[in-house]
């Protein structure tokens, strides 16, 4: 999948003004979104349910579906999404993947992007590859190629008071249309912020989560980002099993 060139002979991006280069981008403050230690080697449950959509119905829609939406409905009629997620150890290369929490210095767990994707696509794991440096997925729905890079990443190390992370994904994928099977450049800012506590019934773990993607205009591969073109907010519920 070749990218489109611009009359210019530079490639034809879309979709995020404050002018972040999404083809040469800076190296990554944090080398992947941390979690709490003792989240390492678990598996959650997760509910995601849409709250709103601002802007560009067509864009926000097409970004949750290139980030793994799959069943219409939960973007559409705000039906709850279920799906699985698992936290894994980072891998030995990962040296920043440390926190400081009641004087001690503690290792992050990591999310398996790799499987979370599968598990919200149905795609089979094989087919969806992950480089566990943090920064990469690739996989193919419907004979089209994706390929998620990110380009800025911030962190909200975990406390007491919960995490978050800040990052924009560089999305390439098909441009369909009058373009054909032609690729284009979209970028996407995606903001999650987590609060920790216990379910009332069960007693088990849980993360609640809100999370807001934006999608941003792009020209020739500079992303814009004083003004988002969409917004969606989700609010998130991560249930351990």
């Amino acid at each position: 999948m070749a990218p489109i060139e611009t009359s210019s002979g530079k490639v034809r991006v879309e979709e995020v003004g404050g002018g972040l280069d999404l083809l040469s981008p800076q190296r990554l403050t944090y080398s992947d979104a941390f979690y709490p230690s003792s989240m390492v080697d678990t598996n959650w449950k997760v509910q995601r349910i849409v709250t709103s959509v601002e802007g560009d119905l067509g864009q926000a829609a097409l970004a949750w579906k290139l980030l793994g939406g799959s069943d219409d409905r939960a973007f559409t009629s705000k039906s709850t999404e279920v799906y699985e997620a698992i936290f894994i150890a980072p891998p030995e290369t990962m040296k920043d993947a440390y926190y400081e929490y009641d004087g001690k210095l503690l290792q992050a767990a990591i999310l398996d992007r790799g499987y979370e994707l599968s598990s919200r696509t149905g795609l089979a794991r094989d087919d969806v590859h992950w480089d566990d440096k943090g920064d990469s997925l690739e996989y193919a729905r419907n004979n089209d190629a994706v390929n998620i890079k990110i380009v800025q990443r911030k962190n909200e190390l975990p406390t007491d008071s919960g995490f978050g992370s800040d990052e924009v994904y560089r999305i390439l994928s098909s441009a369909g249309g009058v373009f054909g099977g032609a690729s284009i450049y979209r970028a996407v800012r995606l903001r999650r912020r987590f609060r920790r506590g216990y379910d009332d019934v069960t007693g088990k773990r849980i993360l609640d989560c809100i999370e807001i993607a934006t999608t941003h205009r792009v020209l020739d591969g500079i992303a814009g980002m004083e003004f988002p073109t969409s917004t969606v907010k989700t609010r998130m519920r991560y249930t351990q099993v």
